[in-house]
């Protein structure tokens, strides 16, 4: 579960840096760009209120049912924040006929998904799961909505789970960094706080109060459910007037949400936190979501932070002197206003002040001058494309669907989006800059590296003074919602069998160049995916020089044929095409996405890419000054800390141990990118996947022009032998942590065992879903962690099984042994037959979630290929499981996991920590974060090490 700060127009595309970044628009393509489909729905209304939308989605047999709550912490007073959390948490510990967790057990039994989140504006639960369960699901969303009852027990235990989420976002580099932005930016709508509350309130808040403010706001309706997927509606339909019709609906809610004043003059606000790297947000007031000026304005999003070349990243990171890590600007759209947002993360050595001065001076530059008519075709294309991806699955429908109904007041807004943007012009974007964002209008919020955490200010509330076993006295009895369920309603939520699974396509098979080459048809969507798997990646990087890798692959890309880094990511996103390498450790990938309007040139560019690479130096140096600041910035992460930590010790100076530093990546040089190069990406022994809207013939000729005349040998395979395994606890002094973060592990099988079988079983009891052992015990009945995870993981050459989460720093040895409990409770004795049965009906039934879209299942064949499973793998898997007993299940445990020997690691305050572990785990090494290793320690970490 968690929370959103916002609703942006386009949910589906935000605004973020990913591994392979997608590089969109259209400005010389010739064909005539594909179109996306209309989505088709039905809406009607129930007597009650309640607002129902089917739409239909028949590529896959699986749905999607979502209700959306029209509350949010907009909703809330201001000395009761956080009550809208706390439903998203509160409402899936059961009702009238569905016991306490019993939602997200049966969801999860038949291999679905369910979880919640929480925004400014509505509060929303979804469920995924095969399509024969749907009335199971309807049948559990309408009974909480009509019998949801808060008790002192439910409040008290998810309470601390709320607490440990909120300290989740504290203990996080620059976590905060919205919260303060709209404390800043709001002075008196209740948008001036987010949704993850203030620990103190709901300390403060009797539980009558949370009964009130379910019985005000969580009626049919103030409610919105939408169906998507593989479903007839006539069907639907009958099953929602069964379960939701009856439910009485309540009093009209009335809302008295003061009214932002007109911002008059600029608000500049400095954070100082315990980052590497400054940071600088400004934001700018906007009108309501549902005016037609937020389509001009996402627009305008898009063309100053949205891919490579937009104007930000020209301007400070993709430039001739680089002074950002990233850059980002958007549209975050709320009901009642909405902030338009420009960010960056400064690269150590340079100035803040200078890069807020251009990122103000780049917004000033559209007001002033506008847009280029180049600038705007583009962002139609990368517009247009993020539409189409929309439709792609049931999910995507319900998402875009649900938010234009409760807050566009119009459905069909889903199929005019794109006409309205494609009518937009140069001058609309002007005017529309000129009209918010205007210096004056800004807020500027300025995050302050502060190293060593000496000036960073305390948190305005703390998870830390909660008293976790008060409930402060009822003020008033507890007035829960007087409903008389129908005579005939059912006892108990109807579930189906698990039905048949259907066949995971194979694809057809063809050879080009020495290449095996597989094609997975689906005409449904003009859109294309292609992964191209070469032999060999980073497990082959000389020790020193890990990083390079990563280095070369990006290097492949900054720059090749007649093209420098610029003009090829501009070529690209003028035609919605994306191409990445992604490194997976023993293999590595050439990525490829683009409509189908746009193949023969992807197709040129990915060759350009892969054979004719120039290597620029001023790029390679302009990127390794990047890479280290970025691996800079990690060393501050205390969960990547945590987990490079466990690696190391685990795996010692093996391949599976090492990873890249700010040291290692310094030390690579352009030859050594070059050596790498010439070694890893070669032909011999390479996979091609090609899936979506292409035919076997045109996939042969397009991976022709890619392949032809490639050569090169492969080189021999890493050294996989592994260091004798010796246990240890290590401690990672961070003294001005907020919460202890935990990762534990040790040795175990790899993915060619027969162990994976039952080890994939026992992954499940342990924590397959909200009522497996680990989340029951650990997380509802204790109330110690937000989230925690612990399973067998096993890779080709290796394996680990591990733990890993993060809790308040006083419970830290407590979390653990109880977590080591639960593992030692499934070595020690069989899972019982309804665990079993569950786990495998879990394994059996997610199958189905990985075939909505035909690319999951080209990676799912390909994937089979590298570990040299059979091409039917995959369908007969859930009868492979069928014949696992649970007995094999305790003895993979017990024949890799003993709790005593799992090494530790806990990155948290050593001076409030180690004393508890040694206590319970004995000795305890201390170490100082990373970026303080080698430099001058501390004399309290001093002290602690000895």
């Amino acid at each position: 579960m968690l929370f959103r700060l916002a609703l942006s127009k386009r949910i589906l595309r935000p605004l973020a840096l990913t591994a392979c970044l997608l590089l969109t628009a259209g400005l010389s393509a010739a064909p005539t760009p594909p179109q996306p489909a209309s989505i088709e729905f039905t809406k009607e209304t129930l007597p009650n209120g309640l607002d129902v939308i089917y739409a239909p989605l028949h590529q896959a047999p699986v749905i999607h049912v979502r209700v959306l709550y029209h509350v949010g912490s907009r909703d809330e007073r201001p000395d009761r924040q956080g009550f809208a959390h706390m439903f998203e948490h509160m409402m899936f510990r059961g009702s009238a006929h569905v016991a306490p967790e019993q939602h997200m057990k049966l969801v999860s039994m038949v291999g679905g998904h369910c979880n919640a989140f929480t925004s400014f504006d509505q509060t929303v639960y979804v469920n995924t799961l095969p399509s024969n369960q749907l009335e199971m699901v309807l049948y559990l969303e309408a009974d909480r909505m009509a019998s949801f009852k808060v008790s002192e027990d439910i409040y008290k235990t998810e309470r601390k789970v709320v607490a440990q989420e909120w300290s989740l976002g504290q203990n996080r580099p620059y976590g905060t960094m919205f919260e303060d932005f709209f404390k800043s930016a709001y002075t008196t709508h209740s948008y001036r706080w987010t949704p993850i509350g203030n620990m103190q309130h709901l300390q403060a808040a009797p539980v009558n109060e949370l009964q009130d403010f379910f019985n005000t706001y969580y009626l049919p309706n103030n409610a919105l459910l939408v169906i998507a997927g593989d479903f007839k509606t006539a069907d639907a339909q009958g099953l929602v007037r069964k379960y939701f019709a009856w439910i009485p609906r309540g009093p009209q809610v009335q809302r008295n949400i003061p009214a932002e004043p007109a911002q008059t003059e600029p608000r500049h606000v400095v954070i100082p936190q315990r980052v590497p790297q400054s940071a600088v947000m400004i934001g700018y007031h906007l009108p309501p979501i549902r005016s037609d000026e937020h389509y001009p304005l996402e627009v305008l999003g898009t063309i100053l932070g949205d891919g490579r070349s937009s104007r930000l990243d020209r301007l400070l990171v993709n430039c001739a002197a680089p002074q950002c890590m990233n850059v980002s600007a958007g549209d975050s759209a709320l009901e009642d206003s909405g902030i338009f947002i420009v960010r960056a993360t400064v690269l150590n050595g340079h100035s803040a002040q200078e890069v807020e001065k251009q990122l103000a001076d780049a917004v000033a530059s559209v007001c002033a001058n506008g847009v280029t008519s180049d600038e705007l075709q583009k962002a139609r294309t990368q517009i247009r494309l993020g539409i189409i991806r929309d439709r792609e699955t049931a999910n995507d429908l319900a998402t875009q669907l649900g938010q234009e109904t409760l807050f566009g007041g119009d459905s069909n807004r889903v199929n005019t989006e794109l006409g309205k943007i494609e009518a937009i012009t140069t001058a609309d974007i002007q005017a529309v800059a000129r009209k918010y964002l205007q210096p004056q209008l800004a807020t500027t919020l300025y995050v302050k590296p502060d190293a060593l955490g000496r000036d960073a200010r305390a948190a305005t509330t703390a998870a830390a003074a909660i008293n976790e076993g008060l409930v402060t006295p009822l003020s008033a009895p507890i007035a829960a919602r007087d409903v008389a369920f129908p005579a005939d309603y059912p006892q108990q939520a109807p579930v189906a069998g698990l039905g048949n699974v259907p066949e995971f396509q194979k694809g057809e098979e063809i050879q080009v160049n020495g290449v095996r080459i597989i094609v997975l048809s689906d005409h449904r969507l003009p859109l294309v995916n292609g992964t191209l798997a070469l032999r060999r990646a980073s497990q082959n990087e000389p020790p020193g020089k890990e990083g390079v890798g990563g280095l070369t692959a990006e290097m492949l890309r900054r720059g090749s044929g007649n093209l420098s880094y610029a003009q090829f990511s501009d070529d690209l996103e003028s035609r919605a095409i994306s191409l990445g390498i992604a490194d997976q450790a023993d293999h590595t990938n050439l990525n490829i996405f683009c409509t189908t309007d746009q193949l023969d040139h992807a197709f040129v560019r990915a060759r350009e890419m892969l054979l004719s690479p120039t290597f620029p130096g001023d790029e390679f140096d302009k990127l390794k000054e990047q890479t280290i600041n970025h691996l800079t910035a990690d060393q501050e992460n205390a969960g990547t800390v945590a987990s490079h930590e466990l690696a190391a010790s685990v795996y010692g100076d093996s391949v599976f141990g090492r990873y890249a530093t700010p040291a290692s990546v310094a030390s690579i040089t352009l030859d050594d990118v070059k050596d790498y190069y010439k070694k890893i990406y070669v032909p011999q022994d390479a996979i091609m996947v090609l899936s979506g809207d292409i035919t076997i013939a045109q996939a042969r000729e397009l991976a022709t022009r890619l392949l032809d005349g490639w050569q090169g040998n492969l080189i021999a395979a890493a050294d996989y032998t592994m260091p004798a395994y010796k246990r240890r606890v290590i401690l990672i002094d961070r003294p001005d942590a907020r919460q202890a973060t935990i990762r534990a592990g040790l040795p175990a099988y790899d993915i060619h065992c027969q162990d994976k079988f039952a080890g994939s079983l026992a992954n499940m009891v342990l924590n397959g879903s909200m009522d497996s052992r680990m989340v029951k015990y650990v997380r509802a009945q204790l109330g110690l962690v937000y989230g925690i995870g612990s399973s067998f993981t096993p890779y080709r050459n290796n394996g680990i099984f591990n733990l890993g989460t993060d809790c308040k720093i006083e419970t830290t040895a407590r979390t653990i042994s109880a977590s080591l409990k639960v593992i030692d409770g499934v070595c020690s004795a069989p899972p019982s037959p309804d665990e079993l049965k569950d786990a495998k009906l879990r394994v059996a039934g997610s199958m189905v979630m990985n075939m909505q879209l035909i690319r999951q299942q080209a990676d799912m064949r390909l994937e089979g290929i590298l570990n040299d499973y059979p091409a039917d793998y995959y369908d007969k898997l859930p009868s492979r499981l069928a014949q696992v007993t649970g007995e094999e299940v305790r003895q993979v445990m017990d024949k890799y996991v003993d709790s005593p020997e799992m090494t530790i690691v806990v990155v948290a305050p050593a001076a409030a920590v180690k004393e508890q572990l040694e206590k319970r785990f004995g000795p305890v090494e201390v170490v100082p974060m990373p970026a303080q290793r080698g430099a001058t320690t501390t004399p309290a970490t001093k002290e602690l090490m000895h």
